[in-house]
C-alpha cells in the first residue's frame, strides 16, 4: 500500500461558501417552490454571523456551526404560526388538519436541512490520507475491472479441455466513485476478531467492484468468482463478488434478493451501533420486493442505508421507461424516510451522504435513502460492450470518445455530458490543485496498482478449477452431500431407491381424550424454543400486538414473548427475506405466513434466497417458515392449497408436516433447532380437532423429532 502522508489535524473550519453550497442542493430538492425565501433566510443568517466577527468570517469552527444550524432551524419553525392562524383546524384530509400537516412537513425539511450542515462539516473532515485512499480505491477498481475485460477477450484461461474460457462479470466503469460509501464505515480487520465479524455490512450492486474492494475484499476472489475458479465465497459455484467475512454481501442474479437480506440484517443490528448499506440500481427499484423491503425497514427503523445507483441504463432500458418519478429520492417521501440525490462521480459527494446517513441509522432514527446518479460508460457486462458502443473498444482502462461510437444503445447527448465527469481524471485533478498529489506520486500509485491486479490475475490463471463431483456440494449442513446421478436410462440402481430412515417411534398412534390439542402442541414448542434462546424471534402478519394470528392460536404467548413477536406489513417477500437476513447474522427467526397459500409471493426470497445460500457460499440458514394449510372453512382457493409440490424439489429446502401434536412439538423444536431452512407445515383443520388429543413430554424431557424420522 501506499505510504500514509502527514494527516490533517482533526480541528477543522467549514468554509461558508461550502457549506452554502450544500444548503441550497438540499433546499433544491426538498422545497424548491421556496427556494428563494429560504436560501435568503439562510443569508440573512450567516450574514448577521459573520457581521458579529467583524465580517471576517470565511470560515466556521465546529462550535459556530452548530450554533449557526441551531439559529437557521429555530427561525424555519416561525414560518408554521402563521399556517396555523390561516388555516386552524381545517382537515387536509381525515384525521389530519392542515395544521399537522404542515408540522410534518416542517419538520422533515428541517431533518434535511440539519443533515446538509452535517455533509458540508463531514467534506471538510477529510484527510488528506482518506483522500489519497479514495483515489487508490477508484484506481484500483478501474484496472480490476479492465483486467476482467481482458480475461473476456484474450482466452488467457483455458479450461481443463484446454478451451478457452471466458468468465462472465458486470463491468464498473464509470461508478468507481462508489468505493468512497465505505471510507467511514466500521470495516477492515479491526473488526474481525476470534473468527467472527464485527463491523458494518454492504450489500453492493453486481458491479460494485470498488465497494468489495473497500471493505477489504481481495482482487483474487473477485476474479476468481468472476472466471469460475476456486475461490471465496463461492468455489466456481457462482460468478459474483463478496465475501461475508469482511462485511461483503454476495450478491445474485435476482437482484432484489439482497435487499431482502439486507433488510434482515438490518433487523438484527438494531441498537448495536452498526449499519448496512443496502445498493441497487435504478432497475431494481422498479421490483416489488425492493418496495417490501424498504417499507418494513422504515416501519421497524432498521439502521439500512438504501443506495439507489441511477447509472441511466437498466441493461438496455433507459430511466424514463423505468420510472415516472422526477428522482428516485423522491420515493424516500412515500416511505417517511430522508431522502437525498449526489453526483455518483464525486467521491467526496458520495462520502458526505453516505456517512451522514448511516451516522442517522446509527442513532436509532430509521432509514435513509441516497441516490447517486452517474452513467455506465460501458456496457452491462463484458460481453455488452460492442452492442453498447457499436463495437468492442480497442482499450479498457480509458473511456471511449463519443465521436468512436455508432450504432450502439448507448444514448450518445448522455454519453457525452458523463464523459467529462470521468471520476479518476477530475479527482486526480482536485487533489493536484489540494496539493495534495504530483507526478510521482501518481506514477506510483499507478505503478503499485497495476503490479497488484496483474498479480492477481496471474494467479487466478494457475488456480485450480473446481471438482466437478462437488458441484451439488454442499446443499445442507449435515447430512449426505448431494451428487449428479446418471441418467436414468443407464442407471444401476433400483428404483424406486430403498428405505434408509426408520421411525423413532414405535408404530401405532395413541390419543387421549385428556391430552391436548395440535395448536397447543405448537405454541408448546415455540414457547420453550423461546425460552431456552433468546435470538429466537417470530414474524408474520397479525402475529403481534393482542391478536395472536389469523387463528388466535398464539395470543397467550403474547405476555411472556411480546417484544419477540414482531407483526410485519402484508408482505410475504419482507418476512421471508427478513428472517433470512436476521439469520445470517446468528438470530433463528420462525416465519409465519398467514396462509400458506400467500407463500407465492414471496417465493423468489425463498427459493432464489434462503434455499441457495448455503450451496452458493457456505453460510447456515437458521430459518423456521409456518405454513398454515389445507382446507376448513371452505374459503375456496387462496385459502385451501397444499403447496408442499412448489417447493419439494427445491435443493436446500426441508419440509416436515406433522398429523398429531406429538410430532407437532417435536417437529418444529427440531426444525427451530436446525441450521438450514425448514418448512412446517400445519393443517389448519388439526388444529382444534379433539379426536387427536395427545398428552405431550414436558420442557424437561426435551422432545425433539429430527426432519426425516418422524
Amino acid at each position: 500500500m501506499l505510504e500514509k502522508t502527514k494527516t490533517r489535524p482533526r480541528k477543522f473550519n467549514i468554509p461558508a461558501s461550502i457549506l452554502r453550497q450544500e444548503i441550497v442542493k438540499t433546499l433544491s430538492q426538498t422545497a424548491v417552490l421556496l427556494l428563494e425565501r429560504l436560501v435568503n433566510d439562510f443569508d440573512t443568517q450567516l450574514n448577521e454571523f459573520i457581521a458579529k466577527k467583524d465580517g471576517q468570517v470565511n470560515s466556521l469552527s465546529p462550535t459556530e456551526l452548530q450554533k449557526l444550524e441551531r439559529n437557521y432551524c429555530n427561525h424555519l419553525t416561525k414560518i408554521l404560526p402563521k399556517l396555523k392562524k390561516e388555516w386552524g383546524r381545517q382537515e387536509a384530509f381525515p384525521m389530519v388538519t392542515i395544521e399537522k400537516s404542515a408540522e410534518y412537513f416542517t419538520e422533515r425539511l428541517i431533518q434535511d436541512v440539519k443533515a446538509a450542515f452535517r455533509r458540508a462539516q463531514l467534506k471538510c473532515s477529510l484527510t488528506a490520507d482518506e483522500k489519497l485512499e479514495i483515489l487508490h480505491g477508484m484506481l484500483r477498481t478501474r484496472y480490476l475491472d479492465a483486467r476482467l475485460k481482458k480475461f473476456f477477450v484474450s482466452g488467457e484461461i483455458k479450461t481443463p479441455e484446454g478451451k478457452s474460457f471466458q468468465g462472465k462479470g458486470f463491468r464498473s466503469m464509470g461508478q468507481e466513485a462508489i468505493y468512497a460509501a465505505a471510507l467511514r464505515l466500521k470495516r477492515g480487520p479491526e473488526f474481525q476478531q476470534d473468527g467472527k465479524y464485527l463491523g458494518d455490512y454492504v450489500t453492493p450492486m453486481i458491479r460494485d467492484l470498488g465497494l468489495a474492494l473497500a471493505m477489504g475484499q481481495k482482487p483474487y476472489d473477485i476474479m476468481a468468482a468472476q472466471m469460475g475458479k476456486v475461490g471465496k465465497p463461492t468455489n466456481g459455484k457462482d460468478l459474483h463478488i463478496g465475501d461475508f467475512t469482511c462485511g461483503v454481501l454476495p450478491p445474485a442474479a435476482p437482484i432484489t434478493i439482497s435487499t431482502g437480506s439486507a433488510c434482515g440484517m438490518g433487523f438484527a443490528l438494531k441498537g448495536s451501533g452498526r449499519v448496512v448499506i443496502s445498493c441497487i440500481g435504478e432497475g431494481g427499484t422498479s421490483a416489488g420486493e425492493w418496495h417490501e423491503m424498504i417499507n418494513f425497514a422504515a416501519v421497524q427503523k432498521m439502521p439500512i442505508v438504501f443506495v439507489v445507483q441511477n447509472n441511466q441504463t437498466a441493461l438496455s432500458t433507459p430511466v424514463h421507461e423505468q420510472c415516472a418519478a422526477f428522482n428516485f429520492a423522491l420515493k424516500s417521501l412515500g416511505y417517511g424516510i430522508r431522502g437525498i440525490t449526489v453526483d455518483g462521480t464525486d467521491p467526496e459527494e458520495i462520502f458526505a451522504a453516505i456517512t451522514e446517513a448511516a451516522e442517522t441509522c446509527r442513532a436509532g432514527l430509521g432509514p435513509v435513502l441516497v441516490e447517486l446518479v452517474c452513467m455506465r460508460m460501458c456496457g452491462h457486462a463484458h460481453h455488452d460492450d460492442m452492442l453498447y458502443f457499436g463495437k468492442e473498444p480497442d482499450q479498457f482502462l480509458e473511456y471511449v470518445p463519443p465521436e468512436k461510437i455508432s450504432g450502439g444503445y448507448v444514448d450518445a447527448e448522455k454519453y457525452a455530458y458523463w464523459y467529462q465527469k470521468d471520476p479518476i481524471k477530475r479527482y486526480k485533478m482536485h487533489l493536484e490543485k489540494e496539493g495534495l498529489l504530483n507526478e510521482s506520486l501518481w506514477q506510483k500509485m499507478v505503478k503499485e496498482v497495476e503490479e497488484e491486479i496483474e498479480q492477481a490475475a496471474r494467479e487466478v490463471i494457475q488456480a485450480p478449477w473446481p471438482d466437478p463431483k462437488l458441484a451439488g456440494h454442499p446443499v445442507f449442513t449435515d447430512g449426505e452431500w448431494q451428487e449428479h446421478r446418471d441418467p436414468l436410462q443407464v442407471r444401476q440402481f433400483h428404483y424406486p431407491p430403498p428405505k434408509l430412515w426408520q421411525p423413532v417411534d414405535p408404530p401405532g398412534v395413541q390419543f387421549d381424550p385428556d391430552g391436548k390439542t395440535f395448536w397447543q402442541a405448537i405454541v408448546e414448542a415455540l414457547t420453550e424454543e423461546m425460552r431456552r434462546d433468546p435470538d429466537i424471534f417470530m414474524l408474520g402478519e397479525d402475529i403481534g400486538d393482542s391478536y395472536g394470528n389469523a387463528f388466535v392460536i398464539l395470543k397467550s404467548m403474547l405476555a411472556e414473548f411480546g417484544p419477540r413477536m414482531i407483526n410485519t406489513p402484508l408482505a410475504e417477500g419482507a418476512i421471508i427475506g427478513c428472517a433470512t437476513g436476521a439469520a445470517l447474522l446468528g438470530k433463528r427467526p420462525v416465519a409465519e405466513i398467514q396462509f400458506n397459500d400467500f407463500i407465492a409471493s414471496g417465493f423468489n426470497q425463498l427459493v432464489n434466497n434462503t434455499a441457495k445460500i448455503y450451496y452458493r457460499w457456505g453460510h447456515p440458514v437458521p430459518v423456521t417458515v409456518r405454513l398454515p394449510w389445507g382446507g376448513l372453512r371452505y374459503a375456496g382457493p387462496y385459502h385451501s392449497q397444499n403447496t408442499e409440490p412448489w417447493f419439494y424439489r427445491t435443493p436446500g429446502l426441508k419440509i416436515v408436516c406433522p398429523s398429531t401434536p406429538l410430532e407437532a412439538k417435536g417437529l418444529l423444536k427440531a426444525a427451530i433447532r436446525d441450521d438450514n431452512p425448514v418448512l412446517y407445515l400445519e393443517h389448519i383443520a388439526l388444529y382444534r380437532d379433539a379426536s387427536i388429543k395427545q398428552n405431550l413430554p414436558g420442557p424437561e424431557e426435551d422432545y425433539v423429532i429430527p426432519p426425516g424420522t418422524a
